[in-house]
């Protein structure tokens, strides 16, 4: 079995495979005492959420949001517009296995309506970001006439996603299997899931968007597929257009996507893909407020 990185102490975030792998995008927390478990009516109580970045995409300033939703913000004094990121949030690397965090703050909360002895809220964040897997799966270009031949250079039987090959995001390769077809042709099943805990929507969404009930719908699970390599690969799209670009859209979390190519020799090489898409995930806290 390959592994993603190194065992060495001395340098564990040493790769030696294309990628770290695993199913991780961005998470969000609340910040441990930002708000408290419990504090009065009227106290002025700070807001924020840490965003850590434990996937293998960095994203750019602005482009990582987080709102606060789940209760009437108004009573609480609290917008429920996006807050942005001030600064890159880097992926897991080389030399931060751990990937990026960054704080957002969402100011102060001040809640003032009347309670009777205590009263209990949850309080929600959503955290919304753009977001990509890449792939560097191994496989075998191979004609039936090799195979007739008994040409020992590679084989279609065997699954193709090993450990390592497909970069940690939220959205998986999960499986790549190989048939033959004809003399010259090799066709490629792929099987893409969403193995987050999060929901997946179309990169040209924004986040704002995300919000309109109507819109939102029109965007959930679709998601931009780009195959990079090998050269001259087509895939079967839900236009019925045949590219190596385009949109797919997941049943159920999951989608299989055929895709062929035209050979007339036979060599191993690696299946580079890209997935694009939007990504929003949530968490929520118990609080109490207390009459004064």
């Amino acid at each position: 079995m390959l592994s993603g990185c190194s065992n060495d102490d001395d340098s564990p975030g040493i790769l030696t495979t294309a990628f770290y792998g695993g199913t991780d995008g961005v998470s969000v927390d609340f910040e441990e005492i930002a708000p408290p478990d419990q504090f009065d009516s009227g106290e002025e109580i700070p807001v924020a959420v840490v965003l850590r970045n434990k996937g293998e995409y960095s994203i750019v300033a602005g482009n990582a949001k987080a709102r606060i939703y789940g209760i009437n913000t108004n009573t609480f004094s609290l917008s429920s517009d996006y807050e942005e990121t001030r600064s890159i949030l880097r992926g897991k690397g080389e030399f931060n296995i751990d990937g990026g965090e960054q704080e957002i703050s969402f100011g102060n909360l001040k809640y003032d309506e009347e309670i009777i002895n205590s009263r209990d809220f949850t309080i929600r964040a959503k955290a919304c970001y753009p977001y990509q897997t890449k792939t560097e799966i191994p496989v075998c270009i191979k004609t039936s006439r090799s195979e007739e031949t008994g040409e020992g250079i590679c084989s279609t039987s065997e699954e193709k996603v090993v450990e390592g090959s497909v970069s940690s995001a939220p959205i998986q390769v999960t499986s790549v299997k190989e048939t033959l077809r004809g003399s010259n042709q090799v066709r490629f099943d792929m099987t893409i899931e969403n193995k987050g805990a999060g929901n997946v929507y179309s990169n040209e969404a924004t986040c704002e968007s995300l919000e309109d009930d109507i819109l939102r719908l029109n965007q959930e699970n679709k998601i931009l597929l780009e195959v990079i390599n090998p050269d001259g690969i087509s895939c079967s799209f839900r236009t019925g257009e045949e590219s190596n670009r385009g949109i797919i859209e997941l049943d159920n979390g999951k989608k299989i996507v055929s895709c062929t190519l035209e050979t007339d020799d036979t060599y191993e090489d690696n299946l580079r893909l890209t997935l694009s898409y939007m990504y929003t995930t949530t968490t929520s806290k118990q609080i109490t407020i207390y009459e004064v």
